[in-house]
């Protein structure tokens, strides 16, 4: 007998709302304690600091990030999400970044996530 999932938001669902910049949407699905890792940044821990780090990137571009989601898989216990992300910023060669944000639920929120970039090297670069 398997254990029913419990509902969550879909990982298509939660991808489109990134793609469309529903932040509050998305940081609702996550736990007040959630922990994101991100390379050249570390670990970022709790609802504030993560939304605080979506606004610090933000900030920093010229207008904004964009999110092309590409593709969406989910699993009894993680999500995948596979985005082409895309900014620019004064001074910096254009982002044009493939990653994959990869997230664990527990229960119906998200409770951690890994950022994975193509090119870990270019990301850090455009951010320095």
């Amino acid at each position: 007998m398997t254990t029913p999932i419990p509902p969550r938001p879909a990982a298509r669902t939660l991808g489109e709302a990134m793609a469309a910049g529903r932040w509050p949407e998305v940081l609702d699905s996550v736990h007040d304690d959630v922990v994101a890792h991100v390379p050249a940044t570390g670990t970022i821990a709790g609802t504030d600091a993560l939304a605080g780090f979506l606004l610090e990137t933000a900030a920093k571009t010229d207008d904004g990030e964009t999110f092309e989601l590409i593709d969406a898989m989910e699993g009894e216990t993680h999500a995948a999400l596979y985005f082409r992300i895309t900014a620019t910023r004064e001074g910096r060669k254009p982002l044009d970044n493939l990653t994959v944000h990869l997230a664990r639920f527990d229960g119906a929120k998200i409770a951690e996530i890994w950022f994975h970039n193509f090119d870990n090297a270019a990301v850090a670069e455009f951010w320095a």
